[in-house]
């Protein structure tokens, strides 16, 4: 399970178990704690929202000794905490060291990372086309649109050359594929775009599933002995995690499913402070949740599975010069 943690708490541990106590006021105006328990083996990645949560540190050791990553979530930044010693190895990442060196390694690992995550959306934004003509909306356009798209973003991907027409080609048809995913998010959410910083609903639900999704992805690379702190596509920078960066495009359509999917069932809100309501996240979490468990179309594994396995497959490519292939999430129809 994915626990959640938003507001005034505190995170503690009794035995092998994570505590949550909120305080709450009594019909004789006395504040009392009231704790939840949840077992450590229950746990596959603790979230906390915002900066009023008190964390013991018998906590963190209890979680990082099990595997378990804890995730902040802020408006201005997100802290992955994860053991960075789980798995000694050192061959691998001298290996990765030197070949983030060669331009020509980066910019066709770079480019398997961006392709997984193009095609993957137009997958999405095909999903809900369909949903829609299935409810007798005029959609012949945007399958169109789509397909034109398709094909001109894989064109440009491919006769890109260097790291930098890498990333213009995936800001370029990453924009033009959210303003076609955005025929299908409600009118009311005033969503124009993708924009990290903008505060309306859609995008701070977006920023908080990507977040979960960057924790999960920066588990999977450390636990396949690479060092999520490496640049492929992403430029390095102090205390950023930029492979987790690259390597999460891949999966990111599965975000935008889920947080388009929910926009159109349930009302997404935020808080005077910009974060999502605590019934917003719980919401998310448990769709992205059940996304994660799902199998993924012509494979045998649940996608949270695909993430480990693709971060694996990653490794192998490093050690043994192999090409790199890239995740395509499929929606079922």
């Amino acid at each position: 399970m994915i626990l959640v943690v938003k507001g005034f708490a505190r995170l503690g541990k009794k035995g092998s178990t994570i505590v949550v106590s909120t305080p709450r006021r009594g019909p004789d105006g006395e504040v009392r704690w009231e704790s939840v328990s949840v077992p450590l083996l229950d746990l596959e990645l603790v979230v906390v929202v915002g900066s009023r949560v008190g964390i013991s540190s018998g906590a963190v050791a209890s979680l990082s000794e099990v595997g378990v990553p804890l995730l902040v979530h802020s408006r201005r930044a997100d802290a992955i905490l994860v053991d960075p010693f789980s798995v000694k190895v050192a061959e691998v990442r001298r290996r990765l060291y030197s070949l983030t060196d060669n331009p020509s390694w980066r910019i066709n690992v770079g480019r398997a990372f961006i392709e997984g995550k193009l095609l993957g959306m137009v997958n999405v934004v095909r999903y809900f086309t369909y949903k829609a003509t299935e409810r007798g909306e005029s959609t012949k356009w945007v399958l169109e649109e789509v397909s034109n798209v398709e094909k001109s973003s894989l064109l440009d991907l491919r006769n890109a050359q260097t790291l930098e027409e890498l990333r213009l080609c995936e800001a370029k048809w990453s924009k033009k594929l959210w303003e076609l995913l955005g025929l299908y998010i409600p009118k009311e959410y005033g969503f124009g775009g993708r924009n990290p910083k903008s505060r309306d609903p859609v995008n701070s639900a977006i920023n908080y599933v990507y977040a979960v999704l960057y924790s999960l992805c920066t588990h999977a690379l450390i636990a396949s002995g690479l060092d999520p702190y490496v640049g492929v596509v992403h430029s390095e920078r102090a205390g950023k995690t930029s492979l987790t960066y690259d390597f999460s495009e891949m999966f990111k359509p599965v975000a935008a499913h889920v947080v388009v999917a929910t926009s159109r069932t349930t009302k997404i809100s935020v808080d005077p402070k910009g974060y999502l309501t605590l019934d917003s996240l719980e919401v998310l979490t448990k769709v992205f949740y059940r996304a994660l468990k799902r199998r993924q179309e012509k494979e045998r594994r649940s996608l949270r599975e695909c993430i480990y396995v693709k971060a694996w497959e990653l490794r192998q490519s490093i050690e043994r010069a192999k090409r790199f292939e890239p995740f395509v999430y499929r929606v079922k129809q």
